[in-house]
């Protein structure tokens, strides 16, 4: 093995290091929130008030970027 290859992988392992670690351990949180209630999430109905609004405003963002990138943009057919 190439001592390039090397360093490649350290310094990827360097820059994703840390978001593999957070999904690891929000996959440990999830698992442990279903251990306990028997769901992995929170129920719609006890939802505060902001944290539904967030979801519901990700869920529109996400819909005008993707007319967006349908339309406008270089991707655009």
């Amino acid at each position: 093995m190439d001592y390039l290859e090397v360093i490649f992988g350290l310094a990827m392992l360097l820059f994703f290091g840390s978001d593999l670690l957070m999904m690891a351990l929000s996959v440990k949180g999830l698992k442990d929130a279903k251990a306990k209630t028997g769901r992995y999430t929170v129920s719609w109905s006890s939802m505060g008030v902001v944290r539904k609004g967030m979801i519901v405003g990700l869920i529109v963002v996400m819909v005008v970027f993707v007319y967006w990138l349908a339309t406008d943009s270089i991707l655009a057919p």
